[in-house]
């Protein structure tokens, strides 16, 4: 092995009120879940106080499974997280943290979240996001709904897809009709880039939701949801 080539490692990671252990798989892992970091962000103790324990997750874009073992954590052994993501790369680290931390309430399923079943294409890069470029990877599309109906019913719906948010979220209409708990990652930037607008992703949700957003400029910082005060240069959870 050559110097400067990167060690795949684990770190003991301690948020929320909680612990977990995190496999660092690869440069980005190591660059994107530093535990010092995630210790000041602000989303991680609003997502404590909107769960509670027995509930059941469903994730939309788990990524390297970070967030996937916090809500396990939270949820505890009652509770279920259903994972989903679209890279097959990163569906097997995510995995790997389940097999890590033994955690019997969680699943890892790889396929792509949309707004009907059938198959999507996704960038190789790691945030795999949806793409109509031929140099893309084929892999299966399902929706919220399909998932919901297999594997729920889940009370909260976790969204995190890069600006895909209304295709997603378009899938999970007779979910959203239950008016589950939602945890949305709105990437303002990045709509337009799938044809849609602030406005289009906040309209499936209905009027009757309140709550929270932190803004990924000001991570330490929580603000009362409303759809006038959502930055439209920024990245909100």
């Amino acid at each position: 092995i050559s110097a400067g080539t990167f060690q795949p490692f684990v770190e003991r990671v301690s948020i929320a009120g909680v612990e977990f252990s995190f496999w660092v798989a690869d440069s980005t892992g190591k660059e994107r879940y530093k535990p010092t970091e995630h210790q000041r962000f602000s989303e991680h103790t609003e997502t404590a106080r909107l769960l509670k324990r027995g509930d059941r997750i469903l994730e939309i874009g788990t990524h390297h499974g970070f967030m996937m073992m916090l809500l396990s954590k939270l949820v505890g052994k009652e509770g279920f997280v259903l994972g989903v993501e679209a890279s097959p790369f990163n569906a097997m680290i995510a995995s790997a943290q389940v097999g890590l931390n033994v955690a019997a309430n969680c699943r890892v399923i790889q396929a792509a979240a949309s707004e009907r079943k059938g198959s999507a294409r996704i960038t190789f890069d790691s945030n795999a996001m949806v793409t109509e470029s031929a140099n893309g990877i084929e892999v299966t599309a399902v929706t919220v709904d399909e998932l919901d109906s297999t594997f729920g019913p889940f009370d909260v719906l976790k969204v995190d897809v890069e600006g895909f948010e209304r295709q997603v979220l378009t899938g999970a209409s007779t979910l959203l009709q239950r008016r589950p708990r939602v945890m949305l990652e709105l990437h303002s930037p990045l709509l337009a880039t799938f044809g849609s607008t602030i406005e289009d992703v906040l309209s499936l949700l209905g009027p009757s939701y309140h709550g929270t957003f932190v803004p990924r400029n000001a991570r330490d910082h929580v603000s009362a949801f409303s759809s006038e005060t959502i930055p439209r240069d920024d990245i909100v959870n």
